[in-house]
């Protein structure tokens, strides 16, 4: 049982996506050119609001931007191809497209899908120039994951394959202080294993059984814990990890009935956010002005509470799960 307030989570919810509609123009690409990695967070809570039937045009805009590769570009009308913004962006279309039901919707994850595939890397690992490889194999393995539920074919074999040949990559990169860090992009191992436990570990337990994902999983999610500074936060206060850090353990406590073990950390985590934000939306620090990227992140987190507080299935809401 939390001590938050439904009623205050609920204004919060409310007030965070009133300011985010007001900012429209930095974000739909039916306003003009975006960048693709904004969208793909405010795409998150239109299907986490459930107005994606009524917002299916924000969808839609995607399909006029799609590369001839297959894939997308962090700035829309560039033809850059990044595998991350593909990846995230491939999989808000299957999810927003089980609601929506546009056959060139599907047709666009189709071409992404098979580009997705035919560029992973002879060790398991996918690469894009602006993310670690651990990160962007794990938006792979995360999308891979939600296509196989949205289209119900849990038994493709090429791409349980390529999933798994994903993890084995990510597995064997593990530090001994159990957080999957990366000198280069970052270094503290919050963000990435936050990512990681969510994006590949969690669906390597509900997509291909594999034995001791469980173990790694909670290994790194009692690391992780550990890691939280006394007045709920994680990584010098950083909006970002935290955020990241309390969906994590969400979805891990909730999967593996770690609820009253991880619940009281989750909910510290959580009331930092809130009584550190800033008047409407939040920066990446206490203090700094707000910006989409980091409102959107915020308003995740608390719509993700809220399910993670109703006790309905978190699985569902990363839509590892139906």
């Amino acid at each position: 049982m939390t001590t938050i307030a439904p009623e205050k989570l609920d204004q919060l919810i409310e007030n965070e996506w009133r300011y985010l509609s007001s900012k429209k123009s930095e974000w739909s690409l039916l306003e003009g050119e975006q960048d693709m990695e904004v969208l793909e967070h405010i795409l998150r809570c239109i299907l986490h609001l459930y107005h994606t039937k009524n917002l299916a045009n924000e969808f839609q805009e995607c399909i006029k931007v799609q590369n001839p590769d297959g894939g997308w570009s962090k700035q829309s009308h560039t033809n850059k191809t990044s595998m991350w913004i593909t990846t995230f962006v491939a999989l808000k279309l299957c999810r927003g497209n089980m609601v929506i039901q546009d056959p060139a919707i599907e047709d666009c994850i189709q071409r992404a899908l098979e580009y997705v595939l035919s560029v992973q890397e002879k060790d398991g690992h996918w690469a894009d120039p602006e993310w670690s490889h651990l990160d962007t194999t794990c938006s792979v393995t995360c999308f891979f994951t939600i296509y196989q539920v949205t289209h119900d074919k849990q038994d493709e074999e090429r791409i349980n394959a390529a999933r798994k040949r994903g993890f084995e990559f990510i597995k064997n990169w593990q530090k001994d202080s159990g957080l999957w860090k990366d000198n280069t992009f970052h270094p503290a191992g919050i963000e990435t294993t936050a990512h990681l436990i969510q994006y590949t570990l969690v669906p390597a337990y509900f997509m291909d059984g594999i034995d001791y994902a469980e173990k790694l999983c909670m290994d790194a999610a009692e690391s992780l814990a550990g890691e939280q500074a006394a007045s709920g936060s994680w990584d010098n206060e950083n909006m970002d990890h935290t955020m990241d850090a309390c969906r994590n353990l969400m979805l891990v406590s909730d999967t593996f009935n770690r609820r009253k073990k991880y619940t009281p950390i989750i909910e510290k985590g959580v009331r930092w956010l809130m009584d550190e934000k800033n008047a409407t939306g939040w920066g990446d620090f206490p203090g700094e002005p707000s910006n989409v990227e980091r409102t959107a992140d915020g308003l995740d987190t608390l719509l993700k509470f809220k399910r993670y507080c109703s006790g309905e299935p978190m699985s569902h809401f990363w839509a590892y799960s139906k």
